[in-house]
């Protein structure tokens, strides 16, 4: 499936090796190094190729429709039961004769399909197909070609380049329209790299309108823990000069949406339904193509940023509940010039304040574990960050946590026995979504609520319940007498 947003973005040549042959096909291999190229280190010199790759999976990859257009790498499974292609489409065919489509685990596939390059594999299902190469394309390479990519340490250096990018601090501007289809207006002055922090939202439809100088590069970190997106638009902006950030993502969703930009999810699954990613890919975890989901071979230009070391080595950092409480755990390995860690939570993962400050060790080459008690937590989801800082002033945040905290809702009202005013005290007004009246019949009267104060003027004498509904779906009820 072809959507009309390939034809979006003009790709500069200069990030790309141009090959054709005497069809007049145009093979392109990405030659610049880019953000989301694969460094030497973790290559075998058996593999032919360099470090550009259309899509790296570090999981498996089942695929009931739709292609990569570029080269592919699955560090796991791949199993195709229907039609599949790599290295072919959109005008931007693979290099031939290169290694374009590693599986490290057990290739099954139950159709014949081409492919440009080699495909190169470590085991085979009984009686799979394998793929097909036009006359002096590629060849198929197997089985027992293992570890062509140095998988877990590959996977840890993007985490860490995740996390990275994620410190880097925003100088755009974002916007966000309060109607039923979301606006996400991100602005920056930049010419060279702008920054946005984007918490996308989970039950609207939403569009991003990108507002930047020409040729200027944006890095979109996205601060969700899962995404679900279902149709929308992305306006503006270089595809190959937008990097889309999920340091925090463990599920990813996208549903008939064309994602212009590069992606970086090393933590997340990522389901394909319809639509594409216009770029290179690095997901951490199983990935499903249905619908005519494509990774399109968009070489990407945006840079590697210059970035400050973080003072300290961060190891480990999560949130857990304990009773109504939230317990933070971090550890780190090296701390060098190290000052403090200020905690801080938020309840939308937008506005941040800070709720505590802890001492780090200073100097320190060895494990190290610190520990933050959150005594009040607002009740659902909190969400958490460190911003380790070294004595100097320069700073770094970690991955956010999250956790959810269902303290039962206590429900004052007063006075009682009441004659007009009723008023309601509760752990968090503004989390109410309704209140109710029930009287000795059983019959449930909605109540409108002034501030924090109830009419019941109008009410006839007798005794209720008072009902509380909070968005969480807790439900309070208590005793009023109505004189």
């Amino acid at each position: 499936m072809k959507t009309h947003f390939r034809n979006v973005y003009f790709l500069s040549l200069f990030a790309a090796g141009i090959f054709t042959n005497t069809s007049n096909a145009v093979f392109a291999q990405c030659s610049s190094t880019t953000v989301l190229t694969v460094p030497s280190t973790y290559l075998s010199n058996e593999l032919v190729g360099n470090g550009n790759f259309n899509a790296i999976i570090f999981g498996n990859l089942h695929a009931t429709g739709g292609d990569s257009e570029g080269r592919l790498v699955v560090a796991g499974d791949f199993t195709a039961p229907g039609s599949y292609s790599v290295g072919s489409g959109g005008g931007r065919d693979a290099t031939p004769n290169t290694d374009n489509f590693i599986v490290n685990g057990i290739f099954t596939n139950a159709n014949n399909w081409g492919m440009t390059g080699n495909f190169v594999y470590n085991e085979a299902s009984v009686n799979t197909q394998f793929p097909t190469h036009p006359a002096g394309t590629g060849v198929n390479k197997g089985p027992g070609n293992t570890d062509l990519l140095a998988y877990a340490n590959l996977k840890t250096y993007y985490k860490d380049l995740s996390v990275t990018l994620s410190n880097l601090t925003p100088n755009g501007i974002v916007t966000y329209s309060p109607y039923n289809f979301v606006t996400i207006d991100l602005t920056g002055t930049s010419t060279s790299l702008n920054v946005f922090s984007v918490t996308l939202p989970l039950d609207k439809p939403f569009g991003i309108n990108i507002n930047v100088p020409a040729n200027s590069s944006v890095l979109i970190n996205v601060t969700n823990k899962n995404v679900f997106v279902d149709g929308g638009a992305i306006n503006g902006g270089q595809a190959e000069k937008t990097l889309f950030n999920f340091p925090s993502a463990t599920d990813i969703s996208l549903k008939s949406f064309a994602l212009q930009g590069q992606l970086l999810a090393p933590l997340a699954t990522l389901s394909g339904d319809g639509g594409n990613i216009n770029g290179q890919a690095v997901i951490g975890g199983n990935v499903t193509q249905k619908n005519g989901f494509e990774f399109h071979n968009y070489c990407s230009s945006f840079p590697m940023p210059t970035v400050t070391p973080l003072p300290v080595t961060l190891t480990a950092f999560t949130a857990a509940k304990e009773g109504s409480q939230a317990l933070l755990n971090w550890e780190t390995t090296l701390e060098a010039n190290s000052d403090r860690f200020e905690i801080q939570h938020s309840a939308n993962a937008k506005e941040w304040n800070l709720i505590g400050t802890v001492a780090s060790k200073g100097e320190s080459k060895s494990l190290v574990r610190y520990q933050f008690v959150h005594s009040n937590p607002v009740n659902g989801q909190n969400y958490y960050r460190l911003k380790m800082i070294d004595m100097d002033g320069t700073y770094a945040f970690s991955r956010v946590q999250d956790v959810v905290i269902n303290t039962p809702s206590v429900v004052t009202a007063y006075p009682n026995p009441v004659v007009s005013d009723l008023t309601i005290e509760t752990n968090d007004l503004s989390k109410v979504k309704g209140i109710y009246l029930i009287n000795a019949a059983g019959q449930k009267i909605a109540m409108s609520i002034s501030s924090d104060k109830i009419d019941m003027s109008k009410v006839r004498a007798g005794i209720y319940i008072l009902e509380v509904n909070q968005t969480n779906g807790a439900v309070s009820t208590t005793k009023i007498v109505k004189q």
